[in-house]
């Protein structure tokens, strides 16, 4: 008897222990808001392992995110938290958009026999004055809906936390242009977003 009561008191912890685990993780940089799903995955990202740093990213999808007669098509804010203080410019930026979109691409659309052309993967990305601000134009083609290439327009902001040794990068990203009233929500997002 003791050996089944023992059996059952294992069994439970172990239950609750497999519950945790799947406890998705809350977010630590955007907390809202509550009606853009999301998500958290490790950098480098399963789709595009040759990114060449590491951390996490958090994501806050658009409810019209999949939708490509919506006006919030496409539309998310992404922050990166990378372990260390990199100097990172347009360049480490581009390299950066260029290999998590064809990964991302490449991954979703291989799962719907489609096969994205590499060569459209190459990101424009430019400072602006402030300093670690900068403007890029990324194509894609999205494999989650049609297959149809689109061209995300991004606002970057990278934010050096050198007191925690890390390095946060926050993309707000849309289709739309920087004038559509979306935008507006898309800033609001990143000005509450808090650090790793």
């Amino acid at each position: 008897m003791k050996l089944f009561i023992l059996f059952i008191m294992l069994a439970c912890g172990a239950l609750d222990m497999a519950s945790a685990q799947r406890v998705p993780p809350a977010p630590t940089m955007l907390a809202g808001p509550a009606d853009w799903r999301f998500e958290r995955l490790p950098i480098p990202p399963g789709f595009a392992r040759d990114i060449p740093w590491s951390g996490y990213e958090e994501a806050r999808f658009s409810p019209g995110m999949f939708r490509t007669d919506s006006p919030t098509y496409f539309t998310y804010v992404l922050s990166v938290c990378i372990d260390g203080t990199p100097k990172i410019e347009a360049a480490e930026l581009k390299d950066f958009l260029d290999r998590y979109f064809k990964g991302l691409s490449t991954m979703v659309g291989r799962g719907k026999g489609m096969q994205p052309d590499p060569a459209v993967f190459n990101a424009e990305v430019k400072p602006l004055e402030k300093a670690g601000s900068f403007l890029a134009r990324v194509p894609y083609i999205d494999t989650f809906t049609d297959g149809r290439q689109i061209t995300l327009n991004v606002e970057i902001e990278v934010r050096p936390l050198p007191q925690s040794s890390k390095t946060q990068i926050i993309l707000l990203l849309s289709p739309q242009a920087a004038e559509a009233e979306i935008w507006t929500k898309l800033r609001g997002i990143r000005a509450e977003a808090g650090a790793p």
